[in-house]
């Protein structure tokens, strides 16, 4: 995803406030100030990395076809959820296109049994 999808993707949560349920606190984000940085130069970027590592292990078969969901398991207490949501609040899957093989999979059935 590039930059600019991310920010057009933001506009479109701020424009549509009832659009998917999303409790976004706005006067926090400011998607034009969306950047790249550098690993090491900003503060708590290792653990989002981590994190996001975690879930893209998840959900990407390795050269081997395995996936590892067991990190983005344990992850599981700290991650963002609204009424016991997970996915759509702390856990997003790009591109929409993924939300079929959520359900279809039998690798991903954990995202359906722990995460729904």
């Amino acid at each position: 995803m590039s930059y600019e999808e991310l920010r057009e993707y933001l506009k479109l949560l701020k424009d549509k406030p009832g659009f998917l349920d999303i409790r976004i606190e706005w006067k926090v984000i400011n998607s034009e100030q969306v950047i790249a940085c550098n690993p090491g130069k900003q503060m708590g970027l290792q653990i989002a990395d981590a994190v996001a590592s975690s879930a893209y292990y998840a959900v990407q078969p390795s050269q081997h076809g395995y996936t590892e969901d067991r990190y983005i398991r344990m992850l599981k207490p700290v991650i963002y959820h609204y009424q016991g949501r997970y996915l759509g609040y702390g856990l997003k899957f790009w591109p929409r296109e993924v939300d079929e093989n959520l359900e279809k999979k039998d690798q991903l059935s954990w995202v359906r049994v722990d995460f729904k």
